[in-house]
Parts: structure tokens; sequence; C-alpha cells
């Protein structure tokens, strides 16, 4: 919940604020578009910092049940994995990062809109895109990312109700920001299916590591509600995971409705066709937390 509120001014809030300042959506819509956009925020960044405490939980069972089989192993296996949480977590810092940008960059085209002087505002949006470019290219180009597909962006048709320097920056850059949004997509992607391994990881060396001996042994268990508990908490653990494989719907319908609201084709059947794929994802998440 904490997380949720600190994002009120999340990526789409702040683009439909700046399109309904040019009339381009009707305040119905875009109060379902910004409450979409809220919660979608909020759960990719969820799901960001779970997969590093995730990454770095499985790579810690790990370690204790190799050092289990084998007590006097050097210190060198500790260091090689260690560098791989360090990998990931960068990635995850990137990735942070990105959103934020977009999140910024949204917020500027809301003052080129509003601005009285738009040429410094201009300069502002300017500056964040080549940040917001400079980490995408830096994320793309991480080995652990691999290739994204982002040669098949449309072609967006601008509402002719879009006027002025924001029309400008919208016809110089709407298949840019596509593409970002498109790159989130498959990170997304990236993310659940870390996810999916990691946890499993876990629940699995976990299990070996502490229920299961405690039942093997040939005394009773000593505390058989508390190690009810504890076996109920790792067998349900991967419960989060079920419904990861459409976690990415929500992102598609996402990518979407950016396009329809900038043709001014958002309506409030699609707004609530995305509130609902939206609250999947946020079912999805709030297991994380």
């Amino acid at each position: 919940m904490k997380l949720k509120i600190a994002l009120r001014t999340s990526i789409i809030t702040l683009m439909g604020t700046s399109l309904v300042a040019c009339g381009v959506a009707s305040l119905e819509e875009y109060q379902k578009f910004a409450k979409a956009g809220q919660e979608y925020a909020a759960a990719l960044d969820t799901l960001l910092v779970a997969s590093g405490n995730y990454f770095v939980d499985a790579n810690s069972e790990n370690l204790i049940a190799n050092d289990l089989q084998e007590r006097d192993r050097d210190s060198s296996e500790y260091a090689d994995i260690t560098k791989q949480d360090d990998a990931w977590l960068a990635l995850i810092a990137e990735m942070r990062q990105h959103n934020r940008l977009l999140k910024q960059y949204f917020f500027a085209l809301e003052n080129l809109a509003t601005s009285n002087a738009p040429q410094e505002a201009r300069k502002a949006t300017d500056n964040i895109f080549q940040q917001l470019n400079g980490v995408s290219q830096r994320i793309q180009a991480n080995p652990k990312v691999g290739n994204i597909p982002v040669s098949l962006i449309p072609e967006i048709i601008l509402s002719q109700k879009i006027k002025g320097a924001l029309r400008e920056e919208l016809e110089a850059r709407k298949e840019a920001i596509y593409r970002e949004i498109v790159i989130q997509e498959a990170l997304l992607k990236l993310l659940t299916s870390q996810l999916k391994t990691d946890l499993k990881d876990i629940q699995n060396l976990r299990d070996e590591r502490t229920v299961l001996p405690a039942f093997a042994a040939e005394q009773p268990i000593d505390n058989p509600d508390d190690w009810i508990v504890q076996r109920r908490n790792i067998r349900t653990m991967t419960l989060a995971i079920k419904g990861l494989d459409d976690a990415t719907e929500a992102t598609q319908a996402f990518k979407e409705s950016f396009q329809l609201l900038l043709e001014d084709r958002f309506t409030i059947g699609r707004a609530n066709a995305l509130l609902a794929e939206i609250e999947s994802l946020i079912n999805i998440t709030d297991n994380f937390k």
C-alpha cells in the first residue's frame, strides 16, 4: 500500500495530465487511465525489487547446500556467486532508473504542454530523453537481457487536438517512447522468468535444508506446530508465480493504451479492460510484498 501511495505521480498519471490539458482525453477516460497507470507502476516496481531479493536468496540457498555437502570449500565459489548477485542487482537498478526516467519524461511533457516558455521546457524534455536513451542502450547491451525485438513499432497518428510544442515533441519522439514501453514489456518477461526459477530453487533447497531433515530424523519433531507453519510457508511460496505468465498482458495493454490515448481513441471500454489487466498484475505482485 505504501508503495502504491508513493507512486501516485506515475508514468500514466503524468502522461494523462499533459494530454488532458490539451483536450485529448475526457476527464472520465483520463481518470480510468491514470488509476490503471498508478497501479501498473507500483506493480512493476514491486516485481523489480522482488526479483533482486529472490535472486540473491536463491544463490544463498545454493551456497548453503553446497557447503553442507562439502564443508571445506574455498571462498572462490562464494566470490563467483557474489559477482552474479552484483550483476543482477545492477541490472535491476538500471531497470528502475529506466522507469523513473520515463516518469520524469512524461512530467516534462506536462510542462511542455502548459509552459509559458516552451523553449526552456523543450530543453528539459531533451535532457531527460537523452538520459532515458542512455539507460535504455545500457540495458539492451547487457548480456542478461539479450536481443529485444523493437523493430515493429506502429505508426502513431497524433490526434489533431494535440497542439503547439507538445505536438512537435510527440511527432518527433512518439515512436521512440513507444519503443521504450516495448523494452519494458521485454524486461518484464525476463523478470518473471527469473522469478519463477529462483522461487522454485528456494522452495526445493529450503525444504531439503529445514523441514525434511526434521521429518527424517529418528527422534520426533520437537515443535510440530512450528514445523507445520514452516512447511506450509515453503510449499505455498510458489503460488505467487502461478500467474506470472499472464503478467506481461498488462504491459501489452498499457503499451496499446498509450497509442490509443495519443490518437484520441482511448474509450471507457478500453479503460475498463486495461484496469482489469492491471488488477490481475496487482494480485500477482501483492504476493511478493
